[in-house]
């Protein structure tokens, strides 16, 4: 039997899950959102998706995502 408590803690998972995820294609969406080149969409979609838990790979990403 599933308890109210269960369902709760379960949805707390997965709006946190959502957040980080928003938060790690941030500087995706920024770059698409400035009509960057193709090389700095996939530099930042690359750099994003998978250094974006580090640190360092997301702030790259978030770099050339709004550099001019």
């Amino acid at each position: 039997m599933i308890s109210i408590n269960g369902i709760l803690i379960g949805v707390k998972y997965i709006i946190g899950a959502m957040i980080l995820l928003a938060i790690i294609l941030t500087p995706v969406y920024i770059a698409s959102a400035n009509e960057k080149s193709k090389y700095d969409m996939m530099r930042t979609r690359m750099g994003s998706w998978m250094f974006g838990w580090s640190c360092i790979g997301w702030l790259f990403a978030l770099f050339i995502s709004a550099k001019k």
